[in-house]
Parts: C-alpha cells; structure tokens; sequence
C-alpha cells in the first residue's frame, strides 16, 4: 500500500480557508487552524499554520504541523504527514511530506518555502483560489503503534472584509506631465480623509512615461489592504485590471502602483479609453476585518484494515459465533452508526472549544433527559441550531455521542473514561454511567483508587463507590500508607475518615 492511500493516515483534516487573498498575517503570527484532537494518537492536539510572509521568505508560503501544550499526551511522538493544497475538483497541486519528526509539546515544523505567493494570489489563482478559498489538506499517522480507525475532520475559517470603491475620472490626460500629481481623495461621512491618492507620470526605460499610484492610508488600525485599479473603456467595462497587497509598518508608510501602462500606449487607443481626454479608473481597498468564522464543521470516523480497502462502518457485518450475520438488533445499530458518522440529516450542533459535531435531535432527546428538556423548552437553542459544550473536551463529546447513537464505547483509557463518566452524569445517560463504572471497576489500581472514590461520592453513585471503598478496605495498609491517600485526607478528610472507619468496622 502507497503513502498516497489515505488508509496509511490516522488522522486527515481538511481546511477550508474562504478570501485567503485577503490574510493579513505576517511573519510568526500565521494563520493558525481551529485546533483538533487525534484520538488515535492519545489524544494529543494539533494545528496548522500557514504563514503568508516570513521574514526570510517573503515570496513564499510558509505550511507547518504545530503540537499543542496538551494534557493527555507523551512528551514526545514520532509523526508521518504530507502537507498538500487542493483544487476545487480534489486535485492535488502542490504537495510536500515529512517521513518522520519528533513533535514535542508546543512545537512546530514545516516547509517554510511550501509554494511561491506569486503563484497561488496571481498567476494560477483560478486554480488555487476557486472562489477566492484556499483548500489545505494534512494527513498524520503514527510512526509506532499506528490505529485501524481513520478520522477525518473537516475545518473552515472565514475571513471577513469591507470593501470600498469608487470611480476616479482623470480629465485632459493627454496634457498631463511628468511628475505631475493628480490627487483624489476618499473621505467618511463626516468628512474625515480616510485615503488619499496621487497618479503621476514616470519615465520608464524606453523614454515612455509610465503611470503610478501612491496610495497612503489614514485609517485607524490599518495594517494591510488589498487595493486594485481597473481602467474602464467607453462601455464603462473594467478591463486590464492590476492589484497591490499593501502593508504598513514602522518602516513603510505609503505604497506605489505601477499600472504598467504607458501614455503612449492610452493615447494610441483613445477611443477606447480616452472618451473626451478622460482616463476613467475603478478603484477598490478590500480591508480585512478579522476571522469571523474558525472551527471544525464535521468529523467523520472510519476503520481501516491491514492490506485492504477502507471499510466505512455501515458496511461491517457483524459476525456471531454461529457463523451467521449480525442480528436485526445489530443492523440497526450499524445504521445508526451509519447515521452518526455520515451526519445525514442532522438538525443540531454540538459546539465545544475546538471542534462541533453534527446530531439528531431526535437522537439526544431518546437518548438524554437533560438533552429532551433544553431542546424542547429552550426554543433559543433550537432557533441557533446548536447547543454550546465548553465545559468538555472534544474527545468526550465525541465518544458520548458514538455511544448514544451505538450503545457502545471503544477503546476506552483509564483518562477518558473518567472524563465520560462526568459527561454522562451531566446528561444523565444513565446506561453510560454504568458503562464507564464498570470499566473504572476492573481497571482499579493502588494508584487511582482514590480518583475513582472521589468521584463517585461527588456524582453520589453509591454503588460505584461502595465498589471503590470495598477495593481499598481490602488492601487498607497498601492503599492507606500511598501518597494518593494522603492526598485524598487534605482534598476530603470526611471521605477519608469514612473509608478507614469502614476498615474498623470490617
């Protein structure tokens, strides 16, 4: 199998970046993805970065993978991805892969010169910008201990802009000399010059006088804009069209358009566009105004098989141990399965910090009592279409709703269990709870007895707590001289005192 099959990849995220001609970032800064989640990788976090301009790389685009200062994951992992840009039909343009790095916390690597600017904003932007969105894609896998399971993340940012524009009339062209300014100025209602601007003659090389634009900013906070000038012929159409991407620093304060038109060249097709000695230009200033959107907009999760095709989930037949095919129960399962990771039909997003997940309406009220309620009595919910989630992570959000669509959970970790018991507590998922229990049960160590007690008696899960305290009565001398239990006595002396009480009672 090829490292151009998606099944030797864990983890693809898709990224959709809308008017990326108008990303204003520079330098260290970037443009940062919405964070993401592999779970396949101990849920160690990530992000993509694309730097428009770097310093030392001014004319290209800079792609680099970045590791979050996560929680969950080992100091160091060793990674396999491929960096790639696409076109509106799924080709690949531009590609680039790094065989092996060692990602640890809060660092970053790439290609610093991933593709020339010039090429993706000017001279094959149909291609790469098909309505003016950039299209990234990553693909990661784990050098070690690589997962069958495949998630695909699909992320979105959207860059907002204001646009001004206007019509600059250039009356007796034919008289105008060189160095001769001819200013105009755009002014807000209140009068106020926003911009001003000078086109002047130039001689060129060839003794043909060249046309210019100097172009200066008083906006507040302007940083960068696009400004584009359009001449119009007699019809009023824009043609022969140039633009300039210009940036204000300590260093720069204004910004000069070459038209690369001579006034011989306009004078020779005055007709065309010199009606009355005229020169007519269409003016435009895009002005970013910041990212209006960032997040992940859906998550599709599949198995993969060793020396196979993929296998999306809705097709795996359940085999029992008769030799027969899966039940009427199973099937049904496999298509709410089905039903789940597609996201056909969803009615409702399910928004934490990082990622938001498509679901059925229909689904969490069956399933949720706490969810029944805020969606049939909290119409504001329904009316946005969504439910906000902050208070948990991506990872447990997505394996509760797995859960309430297959009534099972896979690959659960002493961690992440703890984290779905919490999240079905809130939600009141009561054959989770048991669920989660009974694997905290069998998974009880001298280490984490005392976790495990603290939270059952916080959820007031009497049985599950009488299972924990019965754990450590029987090995009261080990789990009572732990550094754990000394720490359960200053975070909860009565709970402490409780469970040493049952010893003497025992």
């Amino acid at each position: 199998m090829t490292d151009e099959i998606n099944d030797e990849y864990e983890i693809i995220i898709l990224w959709n970046i809308e008017n990326y001609h108008l990303s204003w970032q520079q330098n260290i800064e970037g443009l940062h993805s919405p964070i993401f989640t592999a779970t396949t990788m101990e849920s160690t976090k990530w992000r993509l970065v694309l730097n428009p301009s770097e310093e030392d790389y001014e004319d290209h685009i800079g792609f680099y993978l970045y590791r979050e200062d996560d929680v969950a994951g080992p100091k160091s992992i060793n990674i396999t991805y491929i960096f790639e840009i696409l076109g509106s039909d799924g080709s690949v343009l531009s590609k680039e892969k790094i065989d092996k790095h060692a990602f640890v916390k809060e660092s970053n690597f790439g290609f610093p010169t991933f593709i020339e600017r010039n090429r993706v904003l000017q001279l094959e932007k149909d291609r790469f910008l098909p309505l003016n969105t950039l299209t990234v894609r990553c693909r990661m896998r784990r050098c070690e201990n690589k997962s069958q399971e495949r998630v695909q993340m699909y992320a979105k940012t959207v860059i907002d802009f204001e646009k001004m524009s206007f019509i600059w009339a250039i009356d007796k062209f034919s008289c105008l000399k060189n160095d001769q300014k001819v200013p105009f100025e755009m002014k807000s209602t209140s009068k106020e010059i926003l911009m001003s601007f000078d086109l002047f003659l130039r001689e060129g090389q060839h003794s043909d006088d060249l046309i210019f634009i100097d172009v200066q900013c008083f906006k507040k906070n302007c940083e960068y804009f696009l400004f584009k000038v359009s001449l119009m012929d007699d019809t009023g159409k824009n043609t022969e069209s140039r633009e300039k991407e210009i940036r204000y620093n300590a260093h720069q304060k204004n910004n000069m358009l070459n038209l690369r038109l001579t006034k011989t060249e306009l004078l020779q097709k005055k007709s065309l566009y010199l009606k009355d000695d005229t020169l007519s230009l269409h003016c435009e200033c895009v002005f970013p105004t910041g990212i209006s959107f960032k997040g992940i907009i859906g998550t599709k999760i599949e198995l993969t098989l060793p020396q196979t095709e993929s296998i999306d989930l809705r097709s795996v037949p359940i085999i029992n141990t008769s030799g027969r095919q899966s039940d009427d129960a199973s099937s049904l399962k496999e298509g709410f399965k089905a039903l789940y990771t597609e996201g056909t039909l969803s009615d409702i997003m399910l928004t934490t910090e990082t990622e938001t997940f498509p679901a059925h309406s229909a689904v969490l009220c069956a399933r949720s009592p706490v969810f029944k309620a805020t969606l049939t009595n909290d119409m504001k919910e329904m009316n946005k279409g969504s439910v906000d989630i902050m208070d948990l992570d991506a990872d447990t959000v997505r394996r509760m709703l797995s859960y309430m669509y297959t009534d099972s959970v896979e690959d659960l970790q002493w961690e992440s269990a703890l984290r779905l018991y919490e999240a079905a507590n809130k939600y009141e998922i009561l054959s989770l709870i048991e669920k989660c229990s009974d694997f905290l049960e069998h998974s009880l160590s001298l280490t984490n007895a005392c976790d495990a007690l603290l939270l059952a008696d916080r959820h007031q899960d009497h049985d599950f707590k009488m299972i924990v305290q019965t754990y450590i009565i029987d090995r009261d001398k080990c789990v009572f001289s732990s550094e754990e239990f000394k720490k359960l006595m200053k975070k909860n002396s009565e709970l402490a005192a409780e469970t040493m009480h049952k010893v003497w009672q025992k």
